[in-house]
């Protein structure tokens, strides 16, 4: 009779810490930029457009020595904020 006991507490302690290691990696990136880099852009003609890359999974995860930051990009044309991994 206690066996049934133990193995839904077990159940549960391993579903709850499975939902909080979920957690904790759906909101590793969505905090605030860390640094910001602006580079600016000047002359030249400007090339074709690429095609656009895939979306990527919901928040950011650099990779090791690179941190959440936006990147601002100046160029006669105006100016274009990208929130990427930097260095």
């Amino acid at each position: 009779m206690r066996l049934p006991a133990i193995l839904t507490a077990a159940g549960l302690a391993l579903a709850g810490a499975g939902g909080w290691f979920a957690a904790r990696a759906v909101g590793a990136g969505t905090g605030a930029a860390v640094t910001t880099t602006t580079v600016t852009l000047t002359g030249g003609p400007a090339g074709p457009r690429g095609p656009q890359g895939p979306t990527g999974p919901a928040g950011i995860e650099c990779p090791t020595g690179f941190q959440p930051g936006d990147l601002v990009i100046n160029h006669p044309g105006g100016q274009v904020t990208i929130f990427s991994c930097l260095r």
